[in-house]
């Protein structure tokens, strides 16, 4: 966490800046009113002082939350869980060439992209995939052309794989996917649909490691896994429905905490459950995949809700 509270920050920008703590405070309550409250008043307090020049932290290591991560720091420390790999590019500019890498990383506190163009540790990456954790030491933060904050890594910086006693909660999404419908998405999106479940499977579900969630192997009695070693695991839960937008059909996964909103108490009673969510809306957040076997989209349930009816009506009075 940012080691400076909210009035040593004010303090801090007044001394430098050489203005009032009277119009510092004016210019957070600005900037607060400009995001809509989408950041803290410690947030908009260090926007302000990016926007002076003010520099909070010279040589303090930041070993930071996402939330906490605004554009403008450098030498940031964070560590989170990867939730979407986009692969190697290749760029070219009017005095540089190169490769570069980007991935979506997650922890309980929000998501960010980050970009990394340093080509050893893209070489590093090449067996990375979603679910890992990583840590990164020494990379800078930057705001991008859409308005969105993002990490930057340089030849300066670090990750370590998997680092050992390192562990993530659930994964708060805060990226705001646009809503579409379901005969526009495509595949590896973010994105945001509202539909009518059609159609409910059995719930089942998988013996997972209590500290990272991902599934067990198992050995006789004993059960193994990849990162904490032998562990005594946990049923987590995955629900397969299918939901119509009438734009189009498709079949939404959900695995652990949202499987369970949904189940809530009928996880030993199918006939209670399909008969609680058929007709049901739901307004779902995540990710399209490919199913390689069907050769169809498939959605993967990041978050979900209940639609709410008269929010939904407002918003496409809006829209028309």
């Amino acid at each position: 966490m940012i080691q400076q509270n909210y009035s040593d920050i004010i303090e801090t920008i007044s001394k430098s800046a050489n203005i009032s703590k009277e119009e510092v405070e004016i210019r957070v309550n600005k900037k607060l009113s400009e995001l809509q409250d989408l950041v803290s008043k410690e947030g908009a307090a260090h926007i302000v002082a990016n926007d002076l020049k003010v520099k909070l932290f010279d040589n303090i290591q930041r070993n930071l939350k996402i939330e906490n991560i605004l554009p403008g720091m450098n030498s940031v420390t964070v560590t989170g869980r990867v939730i979407n790999v986009y692969g190697v590019k290749e760029f070219k500019t009017a005095t540089r060439a190169g490769k570069l890498m980007s991935l979506m990383l997650g922890d309980e506190t929000g998501t960010m992209r980050v970009v990394i163009w340093d080509e050893n540790l893209i070489k590093s990456l090449i067996t990375l995939k979603e679910t890992d954790i990583i840590k990164i030491k020494n990379a800078y933060s930057k705001q991008n052309n859409m308005g969105y904050k993002e990490l930057h890594i340089g030849n300066k910086a670090q990750i370590i794989l998997n680092p050992e006693g390192e562990e993530i909660g659930n994964i708060k999404i805060k990226l705001n996917p646009i809503r579409k419908q379901v005969k526009d998405l495509e595949e590896n999106e973010l994105a945001e649909i509202v539909g009518t479940v059609v159609q409910v499977f059995e719930p089942k579900s998988y013996q997972a490691c209590p500290s990272c969630n991902k599934k067990v192997s198992q050995q006789e009695s004993t059960f193994f896994c990849e990162q904490h070693g032998t562990v005594m695991p946990k049923l987590n839960p995955i629900l397969n429905i299918f939901l119509d937008d009438s734009t189009g059909v498709i079949r939404t996964v959900l695995f652990r905490d949202n499987a369970e909103k949904l189940i809530k108490e009928n996880i030993n009673n199918f006939d209670a459950l399909r008969s609680d969510l058929g007709g049901k809306q739901l307004l779902l957040q995540g990710k399209v995949i490919k199913n390689m076997m069907f050769d169809r989209l498939e959605f993967i349930a990041n978050s979900v809700e209940e639609a709410d009816p008269e929010k939904l009506l407002k918003e496409l009075q809006n829209d028309v």
